[in-house]
């Protein structure tokens, strides 16, 4: 414990170091910058190459200390709340977000190194944008490190004080997990609003001089990108801890231990997969603000220079989902007598294929004469428009949330006495659901540009209404249940843990691919409109360029982060660890580790 205390001493104290250089540089770097600024390009050193990768980097390890403490709070407090009830139950649920917690450390350290790298890159390479942002956000990197320090402070009290913190004096540790969860959300929000300003600037007048200071953090698009970070964030880092769960699982050496971290990796892919029904609303809701900040970015990004970026995101989205959802699918061999609920597999499959197919159609490939002078091919010109590809996409989202309900299901009995009726109603809701998505949809077709928004926003509400009525319905009808076949912890196929690395690559991937699309958008500006870049490592790189940097991202992400699960590894020690009582020994014979959620 003496250890544990004093690396939470010094690492605070190398947070507020780097925290207060990076301070004084940019405090230094403001006064006296002209507007626009000059810039001093390093000899031989692509800034922008750099200061890339050094940014995605930190965003992605960012992500994952942020979201990763987010569900694992909720497990903690999901176990809290069946301590006295189900101390059995409370306790698996305490392994396993102890487990999840467990990764944090390590990889907090890395968010560090990486922002701190980061810092340096920026105001070495582009000293003069430096300069104007410190001008503009100043009182900000005032506020910042001291959110970032007490978020340290609170990560490390709430890891190692675990087990200290435990029975009556739960809620001290649980108080702890939400202030720690406050303190990186606020961390996130004041970096958004940096990044965001350079997409929508406001509160500046013409010649870019602040005027508002409240107008540039409350930009146009500051909101859409904190939502959609919240949402993109936790189902990266759920992502990334069911790929730990799946290599835990594969090094495992025995049943129990097996049972364990396969219950962890189908949490995390639970988790993910349902915050993945609601990212795509969150992309549309951000890129809906910037468009009508300014026309150009819907030019750019839809039928512009970056236009064929969102064919290569579609079938990135595809393998994610159809990765999650055969995950899922898998999950039915732990149920002995799922073979009903295996059926619909095939049929979900043909579903989700045709449904990605719609939504990766671009409206025109210029095959042939006509098309390259501004006709559309008669199939594609209407698959490639946005009406069909919102009936396809929230189809596909629609037949995820059925393939997550039936695994419910399985191995399992309604007793209330109106099953029947019960299961009647919620069948019939998931079918005008998709009656209504499909109905909006061809009705928006047809319709004018302004109705075909609003049908796009119905649809959406339909979703998530059905999804809601059918999911409280389910909560009743499945209420004292009798199970005939209990899950088989354990027993996944290895081929399992193997798509859940997969789907952590794929994630990783992406998050680097729409890095490069959000920044990119800005084409020559810094700051939109007011800035522009004017360095020599201006312009926009091929398409084919920027595979290849987001490759090489993640794979050193990928390396860093093995690193950091290597360690977590090691902290785990031997089976039966984390405060004795919760060890994985006791957590196997209590019986089914968690259930399903």
């Amino acid at each position: 414990m003496r250890d544990r205390r004093a690396l939470m001493v010094r690492s605070t104290c190398v947070a507020a170091a780097l925290a207060l250089v990076a301070l004084g540089a940019g405090a230094a770097l403001a006064q006296g910058t002209p507007v626009p600024p000059s810039y001093a390009e390093p000899a031989r050193i692509d800034s922008r190459l750099v200061v890339w990768i050094a940014a995605q980097l930190h965003l992605m390890f960012a992500a994952f200390v942020l979201a990763v403490p987010m569900f694992a709070l909720y497990i903690e407090c999901m176990g809290w709340w069946q301590a006295k009830r189900e101390p059995a139950q409370a306790a698996r649920y305490d392994w396993l977000a102890h487990e999840m917690a467990r990764l944090l450390p390590p990889a907090y350290s890395l968010t560090a190194i990486t922002g701190a790298f980061l810092g340096f890159a920026l105001f070495a390479a582009y000293p003069g944008f430096m300069g104007y942002m410190t001008s503009i956000f100043g009182p900000t990197f005032v506020v910042y490190p001291l959110f970032f320090v007490a978020e340290t402070v609170f990560l490390y009290l709430w890891y190692y004080a675990w087990d200290r913190l435990q029975g009556d004096r739960k809620w001290v540790h649980v108080a702890i997990g939400v202030l720690l969860n406050v303190f990186g959300t606020i961390v996130m929000f004041i970096a958004d609003a940096w990044a965001t300003f350079m997409m929508t600037p406001a509160g500046v007048d013409q010649s870019g001089k602040l005027v508002s200071l409240y107008a540039a953090v409350w930009n146009p698009g500051w909101m859409p990108l904190n939502v959609h970070r919240l949402v993109a964030n936790i189902t990266f880092g759920a992502l990334l801890c069911a790929a730990y769960a799946a290599y835990r699982f594969l090094l495992a050496s025995d049943r129990e231990e097996r049972a364990l971290y396969d219950w962890m990796g189908y949490t995390g892919n639970l988790i993910a997969l349902f915050t993945m029904l609601f990212l795509p609303f969150a992309g549309y809701y951000f890129g809906f603000e910037l468009f009508a900040f300014s026309a150009t970015y819907g030019v750019t990004l839809m039928g512009g220079v970056l236009s064929w970026l969102f064919i290569i995101q579609a079938i990135v989205i595809a393998s994610l989902f159809i990765g999650a959802a055969y995950y899922s699918w898998l999950g039915f061999l732990r149920i002995p007598g799922s073979e009903p609920q295996q059926r619909w597999v095939p049929v979900f499959n043909v579903i989700l294929i045709a449904g990605f197919m719609v939504w990766a159609t671009p409206h025109t490939m210029a095959a042939s004469i006509e098309e390259s002078t501004g006709g559309f091919h008669p199939l594609l010109g209407a698959l490639g428009l946005m009406a069909p590809k919102m009936i396809a996409v929230t189809v596909i989202l629609l037949v995820l949330y059925v393939s997550y309900m039936l695994y419910r299901r399985a191995g399992l009995v309604p007793t209330v006495p109106w099953a029947a009726t019960g299961s009647i109603v919620q069948w019939g809701l998931i079918a005008l659901t998709g009656a209504a998505i499909i109905g909006l949809g061809i009705y928006g077709y047809f319709a004018p540009a302004h109705i075909r928004i609003l049908t796009s926003i119905w649809q959406i509400l339909a979703l998530i209404a059905g999804i809601i009525a059918t999911f409280i319905i389910d909560q009743f009808l499945l209420r004292g249940a009798r199970t005939v076949a209990a899950v088989r912890w354990g027993t996944m196929p290895g081929r399992g843990q193997y798509v859940l690395i997969a789907l952590a690559f794929i994630i990783v991937w992406l998050m680097g691919l729409m890095g490069y699309a959000r920044s990119a958008v800005r084409l020559n500006w810094h700051v939109f409109g007011i800035m522009e870049d004017t360095s020599a490592g201006a312009g926009l790189p091929s398409l084919g360029e920027a595979a290849i940097v987001v490759t090489t991202i993640t794979l050193i992400f990928f390396v860093l982060l093995a690193g950091s699960f290597a360690i977590s590894g090691l902290s785990a020690g031997a089976k039966g660890s984390h405060g004795g009582s919760h060890g994985t020994g006791r957590l196997a014979a209590a019986g089914e580790p968690g259930g399903r959620p």
